[in-house]
């Protein structure tokens, strides 16, 4: 049994509408994701899609389903200092981690 306390609340929160099978598809893309300045991946994609307005996993779908193709990538090569370099197209960007696969942020 898991302790109490190791329980992510924002987890919880954001798997307890889904059904089991949404739910593994939903942690596919929490792996992907990074927390960032937060307290959990979860926490960070309930905020996000909540402000951009999207139910969470289509949220995730989204950001997971964003094409690189036509994008333009800053900086060019390499990484900024925080180790990410950004794909933006149109209204939307895609963030690329070095240290870490693929954190993908969406705009409204």
């Amino acid at each position: 049994m898991p302790d109490e306390s190791s329980v992510d609340p924002y987890l919880y929160r954001l798997c307890e509408d889904y059904s089991n099978t949404k739910v593994i598809e939903l942690q596919q893309y929490l792996a992907e994701s990074d927390k960032k300045a937060y307290g959990s991946v979860a926490q960070s994609v309930l905020d996000h899609a909540q402000r951009k307005g999207f139910e969470p996993l289509k949220y995730l779908r989204k950001a997971h389903n964003f094409n690189t193709r036509g994008a333009v990538r800053v900086p060019g090569t390499g990484y900024r200092q925080d180790g990410a370099a950004v794909y933006r197209k149109g209204n939307e960007f895609l963030i690329v981690r070095s240290y870490q696969s693929i954190l993908r942020t969406v705009l409204e």
